[in-house]
């Protein structure tokens, strides 16, 4: 038996091909909607948005399905405080790891592992010139942040709050709420300060006639949340800093700023 191969925005998904215009018209009919629901997936997404995965599997005896890689729903940042001027460089920064306002069990090692998280998308995002990780300034306050920034020799201070944490694993819901904050050191001034929420619902199976779709998580749903969450709001910060940096997608075009 014949194989047909697609591909599109870089992802894959293999189909039986069998002779005659019934076969021919299921063949057609799987491609769409693998390319449907790619598209709805969005190739322009953030490096850990791993709507971009899907498989296939089945065959004429048995309807198709679809394997997806559930994503984060979530609103743009709120934007509380934020500079009126582009500031056209990139700064030296301390990154402080996030204060758990929520009362968790092993809240310190918990923000540890989330602020790293959040740390390395915002280093790779390259806003700033060089970006400290301090966990010696744990558990973040300002005050206290902008003092070891001063210390250290760097302009600003990054920090932040965990507001809400709901871990539902591999299976269920899960969702966070971070709050992002960036100081001038020198100065003691509050230049950023950005809140997001995000919500990772439970893997769900939809039954279609000719094939179904069936969700899946990850294994750190709130890690990935995390990283969603941080990738926008370090967008933010990049195009204060660079603003030829902000490019708006095919989406954001058709659908606004929304994102999903």
């Amino acid at each position: 038996m014949n194989h047909l191969y697609t591909r599109f925005c870089g992802l894959g998904g293999a189909v039986s091909r069998q002779r005659g215009p019934l076969a021919l018209v299921l063949v057609t009919a799987t491609i769409l909607a693998t390319l449907l629901f790619t598209l709805l997936g969005g190739c322009s997404s953030p490096p850990d948005d791993s709507r971009r995965s899907v498989s296939v599997t089945g065959d004429f005896g048995t309807p198709f399905q679809f394997q997806i890689n559930n994503f984060v729903r979530r609103q743009p940042p709120a934007i509380y405080v934020a500079p009126q001027m582009v500031l056209g460089r990139r700064p030296r920064a301390l990154f402080v790891p996030l204060r758990a306002t929520q009362q968790i069990a092993n809240a310190v090692s918990f923000s540890e592992m989330l602020s790293r998280q959040v740390w390395q998308v915002w280093l790779s995002l390259n806003a700033f010139q060089a970006l400290e990780y301090a966990p010696q300034g744990a558990p973040y306050e300002p005050s206290r942040a902008i003092a070891l920034a001063r210390q250290r020799g760097a302009e600003m201070v990054v920090g932040g709050y965990i507001n809400h944490y709901m871990d539902g694993g591999s299976t269920g819901s899960s969702s966070l709420s971070l709050a992002m904050e960036v100081y001038d050191a020198r100065s003691g001034t509050l230049l950023w300060s950005m809140a997001q929420g995000g919500l990772m619902e439970a893997r769900q199976v939809h039954d279609f006639y000719l094939f179904s779709i069936r969700e899946r998580n990850p294994g750190d749903p709130s890690g990935f949340i995390a990283r969603s969450l941080a990738w926008d709001m370090g967008r933010e910060v990049l195009a204060w800093v660079d603003p030829s940096s902000k490019e708006k997608s095919f989406w954001d075009t058709v659908f606004g700023s929304k994102a999903f």
